[in-house]
């Protein structure tokens, strides 16, 4: 096997889908998983998602190799903290926050010189949550990001890496900042839309109506506006300058188009909008 014992803390839709993927890898021998809620760690034991489970941090931590923490965005960073005392010498600490540059500098900057530290970002999930719809499969064939500073060993990044290997992932590696960018604008900025869209349908006066009559386009467009508020909400407020540029670049492409419709400029629309089907036709 290639692992001892990895832990998760955190068993929503990632972090429990990572731990039975990882058990089923059979490359690990014990996963344990930690979730402040009792039942979530029963029903994790009762369907085979874990070996072991513990609502105590400091317990499930306890000898693993790797701690990866699959908390909302907004505590990863005390999540982190937290288990500095409970660690195992030499262990490494990753997590799957979908916002980088701020939980590694606030983990950098407090961790022990005898434990380390990556970020990572597993790209898979869906509009759901909670530890019931894990997905063993959920991370197969999927790319996961992971984000080594100056101060990440070689050997750590190895290691980590081969944890997602194992179950199916394919690893790349970016810094934090490039990380942010990237996602503020492929996943972050079409979340603020659909949210957005729903919203606006919502706002009509005629909006019983409206839904009604909704079609196939808007159900798939706007499916992700069915995510965690509270997840959603944090990821904005961590990756805030980042977003707040994509949104200001997305509003002047949607002010063109606008302009174009409100001046008969349907020759500029046209082109417009066929630059957008080759785009999609070419993904």
């Amino acid at each position: 096997m290639e692992f001892e014992k990895i832990t998760i803390v955190g068993l929503g839709l990632i972090g429990g889908s990572l731990a039975w993927a990882l058990k089923e890898s059979k490359q690990v021998k014990t996963v344990v998983g930690v979730d402040p809620d009792k039942e979530t760690v029963k029903y994790a034991l009762g369907n085979g998602i874990i070996d072991e489970g513990s609502s105590d941090i400091s317990e499930g931590v306890e000898g693993a190799e790797i701690v990866v923490i699959a908390t909302h965005v907004g505590i990863i960073p005390d999540t982190a903290k937290s288990i500095f005392e409970s660690a195992t010498e030499g262990a490494i600490i990753t997590d799957v926050g979908s916002v980088k540059s701020s939980i590694v500098k606030r983990i950098e900057s407090n961790l022990p010189d005898n434990l380390n530290f990556i970020g990572g970002h597993p790209i898979a999930g869906t509009e759901h949550s909670g530890v019931k719809f894990a997905d063993s499969n959920l991370f197969k064939g999927r790319r996961c990001i992971l984000t080594p500073t100056q101060k990440t060993e070689t050997e750590v990044v190895n290691k980590v890496s081969k944890m997602w290997e194992a179950v199916g992932s394919q690893v790349y590696e970016m810094d934090p900042e490039t990380h942010d960018h990237i996602f503020s604008i492929v996943s972050h900025l079409p979340h603020v839309i659909a949210f957005s869209l729903v919203n606006t349908v919502l706002n009509a006066k005629d909006n019983d109506e409206l839904m009604d009559f909704a079609g196939g386009g808007l159900k798939d467009y706007t499916r992700v506006a069915a995510s965690s508020p509270e997840m959603w909400t944090e990821i904005f407020k961590a990756n805030k300058d980042q977003l707040l540029e994509a949104i200001s670049k997305f509003n002047g492409t949607l002010k063109e188009i606008e302009q174009a419709i409100e001046n008969e400029d349907f020759e500029s629309l046209r082109k417009q909008l066929e630059n957008a089907a080759r785009t999609k036709r070419n993904l």
